[in-house]
């Protein structure tokens, strides 16, 4: 991934950064080797040092194809990463997602909602999306509730991926800090 096309987001406690090479290692222990934090990821049968590389190599084509990704989700004060979080275009749904996961050490604080938001709003003011998805299993009752602080909306029940799916939007004009 090329670095300088992926802008820097900054919140009050995160800093939003393109992924390197030298994430590979902590992303992979951080994220997919936790069962907790892939409980209600699609399955995957690829360790989890494997699966990091793909799902970053992944962000980096999407970020050249689309001029928008995923971004590594870094503590502000220690650079330490803490997850993804960004904005996919989904196929399936000929739709823009925002999506994130990030370490268990991280949950219940409201960096997920935080790093959500920036990309949300990235999507809105950078990009010029008019809305935007997000998709969770049904279960994923944290992750609904970042939706749900956001000002996204259910919608519907969808299945992509091979699962059963809560589907969530929000327009543009619906969108406030």
């Amino acid at each position: 991934m090329l670095e300088e096309s992926v802008p820097l987001l900054k919140t009050a406690r995160l800093l939003l950064r393109a992924f390197t090479p030298s994430d590979l290692e902590e992303y992979a222990r951080c994220i997919f080797a936790d069962p907790d934090v892939t409980r209600y990821l699609p399955k995957r049968d690829i360790p989890p040092q494997e699966r990091a590389g793909r799902v970053m190599k992944y962000f980096g084509d999407h970020w050249a194809q689309h001029g928008y990704g995923d971004w590594a989700v870094t503590d502000k004060t220690d650079g330490q990463l803490l997850g993804h979080c960004g904005l996919n275009y989904l196929e399936e749904a000929v739709e823009v997602e925002v999506e994130y996961a990030l370490a268990k050490a991280y949950w219940g604080r409201g960096l997920a909602t935080e790093a959500a938001r920036a990309s949300v709003r990235f999507g809105f003011e950078n990009i010029g999306l008019e809305r935007i998805i997000a998709l969770a299993v049904p279960e994923n009752i944290a992750s609904r509730r970042v939706m749900e602080h956001l000002g996204l909306v259910y919608a519907k029940d969808v299945h992509y991926f091979g699962l059963d799916l809560v589907y969530y939007v929000i327009q543009r004009e619906q969108f406030g800090e």
